[in-house]
């Protein structure tokens, strides 16, 4: 296996071939699927995880030459969604901008950590938040951009549940809060528990997001409370 790995970066390290030698090396299912989604960007990955792992000296790497694409200059969020520029955008869809923009910061940021990964375990580790943060962040973009094109909203985002409750909110009495924020209370703890289970790390993408629902709940109801 180990001089596969050497003609494959003699050879150019392509992107595609690289990640076929990840699977036969058994690569966790986190990290194929984040390379799955850009291969070329993670060329480098690629290569420092095999030769890490076979120890193959760095002087190989040079045989790495970088892949050229060609791409427009994209055009600048403001005017990709230029709806956000009117008074009459949705409130949700504001709040979701916002979310974008940390969502993406977040991304770059694990991307970078990925690349100094010193186990398989921190690899998987930061490999699962940083899917988490991708998921997240092509959610945002789907309502943004279907708003865009339809103008109506998509609805799908855990935000439109949010506010929702918060509208709900306001119309409770005093007594109704109360109970309101136990119940809540209940549901963050439960959530909670059942993230630092860890049996279905399948789930935790929409666990999170609900538990960031209702910590935002949580916080309103005790504003109105106080």
């Amino acid at each position: 296996m180990r001089d596969k790995v050497i003609n494959w970066l003699q050879n150019g390290a392509n992107a595609q071939d690289g990640l076929h030698l990840m699977k036969q090396s058994g690569a966790s299912q986190l990290t194929l699927r984040l390379i799955q989604s850009n291969p070329a960007g993670n060329k480098r990955f690629m290569v420092d995880y095999l030769s890490k792992k076979y120890e193959i000296k760095n002087e190989y790497s040079v045989f790495c030459e970088p892949e050229i694409s060609f791409k427009r200059k994209s055009k600048s969020f403001r005017e990709e969604f230029p709806f956000l520029n009117e008074s009459n955008c949705p409130v949700e869809l504001e709040a979701l901008a916002s979310r974008k923009f940390n969502k993406y910061h977040a991304y770059v940021d694990l991307h970078k950590k990925l690349r100094n990964c010193t186990s398989l375990g921190e690899c998987a580790d930061v490999s699962r938040s940083l899917i988490e943060s991708y998921i997240e962040n092509r959610t945002i973009w789907n309502e943004l951009n279907y708003y865009n094109v339809h103008k109506s909203l998509l609805g799908k985002h855990p935000i439109f549940q949010e506010f929702a409750r918060r509208k709900q909110l306001l119309s409770l009495p005093v007594k109704e809060l109360v109970l309101r924020q136990q119940k809540i209370e209940n549901n963050i703890w439960r959530i909670k528990s059942e993230l630092k289970k860890g049996n279905k790390p399948h789930l935790d993408v929409e666990r999170k997001e609900r538990l960031v629902g209702y910590e935002s709940e949580l916080e309103e109801v005790k504003r109105l409370l106080e």
